[in-house]
């Protein structure tokens, strides 16, 4: 009966979700969501940075132009226009 408790315990303490097979998965899976992380910190600090710069009492009035072209499909007379096909 003993061996039996033994082996049980042995084989989750290797195989069990929490065992030593399991630890390596949820640390690759920690790695991952680490890295994941990191590249929504940055995604977020580079659109922190652009509302700074289209709000306060500094605006930046490049950035704000090119907003409102996309915004209202406006093109300038003395601008370029390139027609592209869209891309499906």
């Amino acid at each position: 009966m003993t061996a039996l408790f033994l082996g049980y315990f042995a084989y989750h303490a290797f195989h069990g979700e929490y065992g030593i097979a399991g630890r390596a998965l949820v640390e690759s899976r920690a790695s991952h969501l680490r890295t994941q992380l990191d590249r929504l910190k940055t995604e977020r600090r580079d659109m922190e940075k652009r509302v700074a710069l289209l709000s306060g009492p500094a605006i930046d009035r490049d950035l704000l132009d090119i907003r409102a072209r996309e915004a209202l499909n406006y093109v300038s007379p003395n601008d370029l226009v390139i027609l592209r096909p869209r891309a499906e």
